[in-house]
């Protein structure tokens, strides 16, 4: 077989593995201008293919009428993608059949040496334009990867059409090979700006939505947030409600009863301003001030307020056990400290004032580790996904906000919390810091 040949089907193979890339990508990224490139790389490879045809079959040196139209036809759809990616353009039925006819016009007018260079020529000029038109739009706000790599090949493709006019294409010629070799590394480069040009785009989409979901996932948090603490409030504001109604009647009340309804009112109102005050501090959260510091510090702060604090920890035994291999790193001190006040609180709650509290700092990996360890009443299986739901607390007056601003916290340190808790057995909270903040 000829060399010319031999280029011919090596070109006409690579060029349908490209082909079924490209529809393979097009399957999962449907975008028009991208339909519009497949129909131009299908009609590339007919066009070679054909090409092949030509010489094995017809036995002819020069491209046949068929040849000819399948390549105008690709210059054609290559243009129609450069119209769809910079004004949306859409085929329509007409332009089809204006640009059938066009393709046909000039595959007859390429017949002799002279129509070859003119429609040759003609071609490489609407390349050009297509690699014009693919280049950013200046003041567009959204950019892609690829755009102006592939703008510039097409660019380069029409200028190497319009110079291989005055090029010996000879077949077996050197003019022929250096032409074929050229075009080849165009097609292969352009092959490879488009794919990175569309996963470029599915990306930009695909973080789009993901902006949307956020959206739509904050709104319905709000809109949990607000049927919360309408329900939390409620319980807090019947009660003070009834108290003053019952002090209304001076008469009907004993001097001990009078000061029962007054703690209780009391109590009611403090409630009610602690759930306000945990509700602003979810709804707007302070910014996160880190700065390098010592956790062992913390540690033994948070300890010692809770052994200090008789009235809520009468007989709890708190532990302290810090790995001296933990290093300085950079967090907000106030923030971590809120954090493990309430954590370390929940667990006194939870065993009733008298247990063991073990604090436990290690690291973990990339991360610093501070466990919050009780011996208390656990949590429920089914319970335990809920205990960062706003509003939702195994406490009888809890404010279910804790762990929920706990979470924020440490989220914005870029770390993130676990817990681990059976029924019976206690309750262990791991608080993850990373030693490197992002």
């Amino acid at each position: 077989m000829p060399a010319p040949l031999i280029l011919t089907f090596v070109s006409t193979l690579a060029f349908a593995i490209q082909l079924l890339i490209f529809a393979y990508l097009y399957s999962s990224h449907r975008v028009r201008f991208f339909q519009y490139l497949l129909l131009a790389w299908g009609a590339y490879t007919l066009s070679k293919g054909l090409r092949l045809v030509d010489g094995l079959v017809l036995d002819v040196h020069h491209p046949s009428f068929a040849t000819d139209v399948a390549t105008v036809a690709a210059v054609g759809f290559t243009l129609a993608a450069a119209f769809a990616h910079r004004w949306d353009y859409r085929l329509r039925g007409r332009d089809v059949l204006i640009g059938a006819g066009v393709a046909v016009l000039l595959a007859l007018a390429s017949s002799g040496d002279a129509g070859q260079r003119i429609v040759g020529g003609s071609l490489g000029v609407v390349q050009i334009a297509a690699g014009v038109l693919f280049w950013p739009a200046r003041g567009r706000r959204i950019g892609f990867r690829g755009e102006r790599l592939l703008a510039g090949l097409l660019t380069l493709w029409g200028v190497h059409r319009i110079a291989t006019q005055f090029v010996n294409t000879d077949p077996g010629s050197a003019g022929y090979m250096a032409v074929h070799a050229v075009f080849i590394a165009l097609y292969f480069l352009s092959t490879f700006a488009v794919i990175i040009m569309v996963l470029e785009r599915s990306r930009s989409e695909s973080e789009r939505l993901h902006a949307r979901l956020r959206e739509a996932e904050r709104l319905g948090t709000a809109g949990e947030l607000a049927a919360g603490m309408a329900h939390e409030i409620r319980n807090p504001l019947a009660a003070i409600v009834n108290a003053t109604a019952l002090l209304t009647d001076e008469a009907g009340l004993t001097p001990d009863e009078r000061s029962a309804t007054l703690t209780a009112l009391r109590t009611e109102a403090r409630r009610l301003n602690r759930i306000l005050s945990d509700f602003l501090h979810l709804a707007r959260p302070q910014e996160v001030r880190r700065a390098p510091g010592d956790i062992r510090e913390v540690v033994e702060h948070v300890s010692a307020l809770i052994r200090d604090d008789r009235s809520r920890a009468p007989r709890v035994d708190v532990r302290v056990a810090v790995d001296p291999a933990v290093p300085r790193f950079a967090f907000d001190r106030d923030q971590v400290i809120q954090v493990l006040w309430n954590v370390a609180l929940n667990g006194v709650e939870a065993m009733n004032g008298r247990g063991r509290l073990s604090l436990e700092v290690a690291r973990q990996n990339g991360d610093v580790a501070l466990a919050i360890s009780d011996t208390g009443s656990g949590i429920s299986p089914e319970n335990l996904p809920r205990v960062f739901e706003p509003f939702y607390s195994g406490k009888p007056n809890g404010s279910g906000l804790g762990l929920t601003i706990a979470e924020r916290i440490v989220g914005a340190h870029g770390g993130r919390i676990e817990i681990d808790s059976r029924p019976g057995r206690g309750t262990r909270v791991t608080l993850l810091f990373p030693l490197e903040a992002a």
